[in-house]
């Protein structure tokens, strides 16, 4: 099975594709990319729509039967505008669970770790990049940098979990690759860690949004979090 076919299967199918289509999502990372992002939206999609039936509202629709042709006329209009008002709750929760910030941090963290895990060529660049440049992109997400962690190998635009874009660096550091990712539209109200496949992601409150960092060296988490609440500013305060 190739990937456009795989796709089209999770996107008919996204709870049950088949054995082959899982098959080949546990060989491609782009696509096991994809189709966890498509489960997501399946959850919220589910959770949004399930909106409960108000208390009473059978009660109300036999008593129609007994009312006056005004009563009718009323409570027809009264039922359908209600009907209407649940619609519109569930669509706004839909649009919620849909905007950048509605990934609870948890769940952001597991999708900063699939995306490093997709995105290989930035932890095998060695572009040597400008600091000109890295300083651009860190304005680009509303913050001001102090000094870099170590040589900057990689920079540039990426997808981030639950739509959106943000700025994927890579440092070379003493302790090995450090991964920054900055997610200006992303705020989170709380910090994370998590520890998933060889990698640990630091999620921090970075200004408006939030920023990410990740490494395979556990013990350098510590070090980079100190680093970037003292080197990179944004508006409102430091990270």
């Amino acid at each position: 099975m190739k990937c456009l076919e795989f796709r089209r299967t999770a996107l008919a199918n996204p709870h049950h594709p088949g054995h082959e289509a899982l098959a080949h999502e546990a060989t491609c990372p782009s696509c096991a990319h994809f189709y966890r992002e498509l489960r997501m939206q399946e959850e919220a999609l589910f959770e949004a729509m399930n909106v409960p039936v108000p208390d009473g509202l059978a009660d109300r629709v036999l008593l129609r039967q007994t009312r006056s042709w005004r009563d009718r006329v009323f409570l027809r209009f009264a039922t359908q505008a209600l009907a209407a008002s649940l619609v519109l709750a569930a669509v706004l929760g839909l649009v919620w669970k849909f905007q950048s910030n509605a990934l609870s941090p948890e769940m952001l963290a597991a999708g900063i770790v699939a995306h490093v895990e997709d995105e290989q060529k930035a932890l095998l660049a060695d572009q040597r990049v400008p600091l000109a440049k890295l300083v651009t992109a860190v304005k680009r997400s509303g913050g001001e940098l102090g000094e870099p962690p170590g040589e900057t190998s990689y920079v540039d635009h990426c997808p981030l979990p639950g739509g959106g874009t943000g700025e994927h660096l890579v440092f070379n550091t003493p302790h090995g690759k450090l991964t920054l990712i900055l997610m200006p539209g992303k705020p989170i109200p709380h910090p994370v860690r998590l520890e998933r496949n060889g990698l640990t992601v630091s999620l921090m409150p970075a200004g408006k949004g939030s920023l990410a960092l990740v490494s395979e060296n556990r013990e350098n988490i510590g070090e980079a979090e100190g680093w970037a609440r003292g080197n990179l500013r944004w508006q409102g305060g430091r990270t």
